[in-house]
């Protein structure tokens, strides 16, 4: 119980006569300093509750023996809580600091324990935030920053919608929006399925790639446009400003307009369509089409399949002016075949326009060319053009390729045998026929060099460094969109779907800016 004296220093320091409190204080045990006077909330606690520094560092100086870890005033909720809730930067400066508080102490509420920086980062408290991260060892989303269950400061944040404690995470802290929240699902995709459109721009600008790249997809291979098919404007500002590519698939093999068509989402279902960069009859691993899922909903499946009567002009797939033209071209024994075998093995709808015979199987009515019209699920809808490498063909090459480049864009692919003894020479003479080509044409071209059979190169590693960096310098030089290094006799392979991620990008930007309609040398 308190003592008159200690009754009359409590009720001078609510009356702010500190003279008289420090006075008072000279003539009582220290313990009063802390100690709860007939249910009142302590000096210390009744100083930091009121943002007093002075007069904390004051008290907890006089307190020899103060320990944080000790002295809390109710229900086990700490000073340095205290002076956090009530947004007290500077007591949190000098808390942490001066007095060794942890802002990982928990707190103990009606529904869980969560350290006190978690605490911050959930109700919005930036300054206190900033506070506390700068006196913090190591990285704010290491194991030592979570809470038992592993959420970081960026999950509470993100829950509560705190978009400017989000913005500091994420732009300044370098958080990583790919950590996952409940149900394995990472924040990134959290936000998009949540229609946080702020949030999702926020972590999108920070990212250097493509945002549909594999590292940016959850455990089931979806991308964010298929969580974002609930929220309109997340898909527009993701195909709009992002260039998403609809036909990109997740692990089951469906696109976003599957995801949309399966959900019911009609509004997000006829943008798609309007956009003629999505194949309304593209199946997934299950032969199943977005038509048909949308045929499955149970109460609303006439307005979904009305939609798709309304654009049903598209027809078996896009129309002829999404397709984009991808050249390959390269020697004989670079590797072009397997190439083009492992493009045609991974397409959902491929259409030969032609086949090889005569002169190393070439036929001579396509000038040495064989045309597969795809239907590919990563890279959209494609006409992969396989030109032969024989040198009896090279004439009539520059006079298909400036056909098939008017009013539009194209992909090139530069296929060279790291093997071969020329093959410095080879990549310089095939870049010269691709930039004579390409600058002809009216749009963008890209072009990609592959460079095959390194799995083979020369057992000296000095010679394989050598040769490598030499076809590298040369790529470089020349300003090629990329260079991919792998074995173009075998199937499949990590170097494989790094190259059908880069490809899928530049088949999107050439559709993106094409103006006319493909010009064709072959019929439908």
């Amino acid at each position: 119980m308190a003592t008159s004296r200690e009754a009359q220093c409590l009720d001078a320091f609510k009356r702010r006569d500190h003279k008289e409190a420090v006075r008072l204080l000279g003539l009582q045990d220290p313990e009063v300093l802390y100690r709860d006077c007939y249910d009142e909330r302590s000096l210390l606690h009744y100083s930091v509750s009121n943002g007093w520094l002075d007069v904390t560092r004051d008290i907890a100086v006089s307190l020899y023996r103060f320990d944080q870890r000790k002295y809390y005033y109710y229900n086990g909720l700490s000073y340095l809580y205290t002076a956090a809730k009530g947004n007290h930067v500077n007591i949190v400066e000098y808390l942490i600091t001066e007095c060794g508080c942890d802002p990982m102490m928990g707190i103990t509420t009606r529904y869980d324990r969560t350290p006190v920086l978690h605490y911050v980062a959930r109700e919005g408290l930036l300054d206190v935030l900033k506070c506390m991260v700068m006196s913090i060892n190591g990285h704010i989303m290491d194991e030592l920053y979570r809470t038992t269950s592993g959420q970081t400061v960026l999950h509470h944040a993100v829950k509560r919608k705190h978009i400017n404690v989000v913005q500091y995470l994420v732009n300044e802290c370098k958080c990583d929006i790919m950590i996952t929240i409940e149900a394995n699902v990472p924040i990134l995709h959290y936000v998009v399925s949540e229609g946080l459109l702020n949030m999702v721009k926020c972590m999108v600008i920070n990212i250097n790639s493509d945002i549909m790249d594999k590292q940016y997809r959850d455990a089931h291979g979806r991308t964010v446009l298929h969580l974002a098919v609930g929220h309109i404007d997340i898909v527009k500002y993701l195909i709009i400003e992002c260039s998403c590519n609809i036909m990109v698939t997740d692990s089951l093999g469906q696109t976003s307009l599957h995801h949309a068509a399966r959900e019911g989402k009609s509004e997000v279902v006829e943008y798609f369509l309007s956009t003629v960069n999505c194949d309304p009859l593209a199946k997934d691993n299950y032969g199943r089409t977005p038509l048909e899922l949308a045929k499955e909903r149970m109460y609303d499946s006439d307005t979904a399949i009305a939609i798709f009567k309304k654009f049903g002009n598209i027809k078996v797939s896009h129309p002829i002016d999404s397709y984009v033209n991808v050249l390959l071209v390269g020697n004989p024994g670079a590797g072009k075949s397997t190439l083009s075998h492992v493009i045609n093995d991974t397409a959902t709808g491929p259409i030969v326009l032609g086949f090889f015979r005569n002169v190393g199987g070439v036929v001579p009515c396509t000038a040495g060319i064989i045309p597969y019209k795809l239907q590919h699920r990563t890279l959209g809808n494609i006409i992969l053009h396989d030109f032969a490498g024989h040198s009896e063909y090279y004439s009539s090459h520059s006079a298909v390729i400036e056909n098939l480049l008017q009013g539009s864009g194209g992909v090139f692919l530069i296929v060279v045998n790291i093997l071969e003894k020329e093959a410095v020479k080879q990549l310089h003479q095939w870049l010269t026929v691709v930039r004579n080509e390409a600058q002809k044409a009216l749009n963008q071209c890209h072009v990609f060099v592959i460079v095959s059979h390194v799995d083979d190169i020369f057992s000296n590693p000095f010679e394989r460094r050598r040769r490598k960096e030499e076809m590298h310098d040369i790529i470089v030089r020349e300003r090629c969109d990329s260079a991919i290094f792998l074995d173009c006799r075998k199937l499949g392979g990590s170097g494989v779907d790094s190259l059908f991620d880069k490809l899928s990008s530049a088949c999107e930007s050439v559709r993106g800016t094409r103006k006319n309609k493909s010009n064709l040398y072959d019929h439908e």
